[in-house]
């Protein structure tokens, strides 16, 4: 989920004529009758009108796929372990060796491995249990043996899409066999040079041999799709180079262990919470920035209109998610790493549709609810109903109520509508908040615009972050309901818990009202 803002709507900013000085960059930030925004320079105003006093930088835990620590708009806004120093020591005795501005969850502890890429999870759990299952049928034994996990096994890779992979790789493999029959017959015709032949040629070639017909009808749909000019040897070549590919591909299931395990931590063990490195700005960091951005990036005074929500709280950058489905276990570490270490509000712009070992996250969740820290998290981007398929993380106990100090969001149009891009629930969406075009800062300052429920998460992080920073005696769950009791009314009020999206002007009057 995380990455699609990113290779998606870049493109749709260019496309819509959105540009660095753009009329719309922070409209997010106001509310009218035209544009339906989240009314936070309102809030603003009002804790400024009413004197509301804060000092405590309050700090935000963005568990993402890190941050630009070198970016001008957020290098003032980091949160720093002022009792760290980058001397190769756990200065302060957390179990971090120099965690400076957070921790990066997905590499080696000498810096040697760090992960950028991950397949889905449906895929990680395929490869799992193919080795037990790669030769077993409907009705055989082993299946009826483990009914459940071999129903669970036919779902996995029907999802990740390798039981038609496999198949087609049989399917060439029966091909090769026709090019080769073939190649022979070519090679007994007369006044024929099979090494200079084009698939033009082939075409018009009339070979006495009843199974001339049978091999070209088999490979017909590769030899209307190779280039006319091509050679029959180069058409053999790239043939079998492809075939060798797919091989080398469906190699990987058995032959190549998942690379999470170079880090070196046992991954079936929560409590092993202490792997990885502090290394934030990795490859792939783009989405961690411009999410930390939109909470309290201070971007300089020409993109004044890009700059983040609260720049009076602290960014603490927590790596736990790659380029894929991220692991339960170091979503559950970082989780732990951020209420441990002073997080009061915690971002989540990531999710998944299958968590394997959910148990480590949910626990990881109650731990933050049990130390009063507030959890926003995406919805998703797939227009899904979420009532009605599982989507992780689920933010709920052992009776599978919702935790009082979890809130899921999605995104909004403009216009105050349900966007196209993000999922929806009457029961598992909280509420909504702008989603589409929302500014912020990627790596290298660069100011630009991006859409999802990755970046309507933050708006509501940032608001969060007001909040808890200005009414400290409010709880977490004090605060979830304040945001829920103070949205703006949708149209269609059955898609959320609360009916509507978030307001800051509405949140800081009622919290204000009940921090006195």
């Amino acid at each position: 989920m995380k990455r699609t803002f990113i290779t998606l709507f870049m493109a749709l900013s260019v496309m819509s004529g959105f540009s660095q000085n753009s009329e719309y960059a922070g409209w997010y930030k106001i509310h009218n009758d035209s544009i339906h925004g989240a009314n936070i320079n309102a809030a603003i105003n009002y804790i400024k009108a009413n004197k509301i006093k804060y000092k405590k930088n309050i700090i935000v835990g963005v568990l993402d796929s890190g941050i630009d620590t070198a970016s001008v708009a957020l290098k003032q806004v980091l949160w720093t372990n002022k009792k760290e120093k980058a001397d190769g020591k756990d200065n302060d005795k957390n179990g971090y060796v120099d965690d400076l501005h957070g921790w990066n969850f997905l590499g080696t502890a000498d810096g040697s491995f760090n992960m950028l890429r991950a397949g889905t999870e449906e895929y990680r759990e395929f490869k799992r249990l193919y080795p037990k299952y790669k030769n077993v049928k409907d009705g055989d034994a082993e299946a009826n043996m483990w009914p459940l996990e071999y129903a669970y096994y036919k779902k996995v890779r029907k999802k990740c899409g390798v039981g038609s992979y496999m198949m087609f790789y049989q399917f060439s493999q029966q091909k090769a066999v026709t090019i080769a029959k073939m190649d022979s017959l070519l090679h007994t015709v007369k006044n024929l040079n099979p090494d200079t032949l084009t698939i033009a040629g082939l075409f018009t070639q009339e070979v006495e041999d009843s199974a001339w017909a049978q091999y070209g009808q088999e490979i017909y749909v590769d030899l209307i799709k190779a280039e006319p000019t091509q050679t029959w040897p180069e058409f053999k070549k790239a043939q079998a180079e492809a075939l060798k590919q797919m091989a080398h591909n469906l190699w990987k299931i058995e032959g190549e262990a998942d690379k999470r395990l170079l880090i070196g931590d046992d991954m079936n063990n929560a409590a092993d919470r202490f792997y990885g490195n502090g290394k934030l700005d990795i490859e792939g960091y783009e989405h961690g920035t411009f999410v930390a951005s939109i909470v309290a990036g201070k971007a300089d005074k020409e993109h004044d209109a890009f700059s983040g929500i609260w720049p009076n709280a602290r960014i603490m950058a927590v790596r736990c998610s790659p380029d894929g489905d991220e692991y339960d276990k170091d979503v559950a570490s970082s989780i732990h790493y951020a209420v441990d270490n002073g997080a009061r509000v915690i971002n989540i712009s990531l999710g998944k549709y299958l968590s394997p070992d959910h148990k480590m996250v949910d626990d990881a969740l109650l731990y933050a609810q049990k130390h009063d820290v507030l959890v926003i998290a995406a919805a998703g981007n797939n227009y899904l109903n979420i009532d009605t398929i599982g989507y992780y993380p689920q933010g709920i106990d052992a009776s599978r109520k919702s935790l009082d100090n979890y809130v899921r969001v999605g995104g909004i149009t403009m216009l105050g509508k349900l966007s196209k891009v993000s999922n929806y629930g009457g029961k598992k969406v909280d509420l909504y908040a702008p989603g589409e075009y929302i500014s912020g800062v990627y790596p290298g300052d660069k100011y630009d615009f991006a859409n999802g429920t990755s970046v309507a998460a933050p708006v509501v992080s940032g608001i969060a972050a007001m909040i808890r920073n200005c009414f400290p005696k409010l709880t977490a769950a004090q605060v979830k309901d304040v945001l829920i009791k103070s949205v703006h009314p949708m149209e269609n009020k059955t898609i959320s818990v609360s009916g509507g999206y978030v307001d800051a002007l509405e949140a800081v009057k009622l919290a204000h009202k009940l921090n006195k």
